[in-house]
């Protein structure tokens, strides 16, 4: 092969890789823009629930301070995002393939997760950045949080376009205990309510 042809395919294919980076930055951007308005009603609901019927996790619900780390979650190491197009654990087999796609879209590259949370009235709920979260000390944790029940990392979500199916990432660290796992929501009658979650580690 001449080195003039090869210059011509190195530079077409440097050409087609940045149109698809393009492509893909504008798709993230549209996505994550067409989630947003959903997202805190959909975070909202779900930890709702869990405040008020997993007690043994979150305690009775009073009292508690939600703390939730600023940056987006992606399970597994946060190098490998694009691993989630490839995990079949957030294939939930009666999720739609839109929902599906859009969450692998939202979650490409790596955003700060800004909602409003409408939680129980007596669980207040503050964002703190995971540099913030890695270097706090226990001890300074638990004095700037004293009714924490450890703190909560969630994903973007990834809607239907009829935004009544929701996919999403969330871990929960709690010191020694804590857990991980993917969750399909469906909005029934206007309310978001859990349909499937798939557990991808327990501590």
């Amino acid at each position: 092969m001449s080195r003039t042809l090869y210059r011509k395919l190195a530079f077409r294919a440097v050409i087609a890789l940045a149109i698809l980076l393009s492509v893909l930055v504008l798709a993230f951007a549209v996505e994550q823009k067409r989630t947003q308005s959903e997202m805190g009603a959909i975070l909202s609901a779900y930890l709702s629930d869990e405040l008020l019927h997993n007690a043994h996790d979150w305690g009775s619900g009073r009292g508690v301070q939600m703390v939730v780390q600023r940056e987006a979650q992606s399970p597994g190491n946060w190098r490998w995002r694009w691993i989630l197009l490839l995990d079949r654990r957030s294939w939930f087999p009666v999720s739609s393939r839109t929902s599906r796609f859009s969450f692998f879209l939202t979650n490409m590259f790596s955003t700060d997760v800004q909602v409003d949370l409408h939680l129980p009235s007596d669980v207040p709920s503050v964002f703190v950045s995971r540099k913030e979260l890695e270097r706090t000390e226990p001890n300074d944790f638990q004095t700037r949080f004293p009714n924490n029940l450890g703190y909560i990392a969630v994903s973007h979500v990834g809607l239907t376009l009829s935004k009544s199916e929701a996919i999403f990432y969330i871990d929960h660290f709690c010191g020694l205990c804590g857990g991980g796992g993917y969750v399909l929501m469906r909005k029934v009658d206007g309310h978001w309510r859990v349909a499937d979650q798939h557990s991808t580690w327990v501590s």
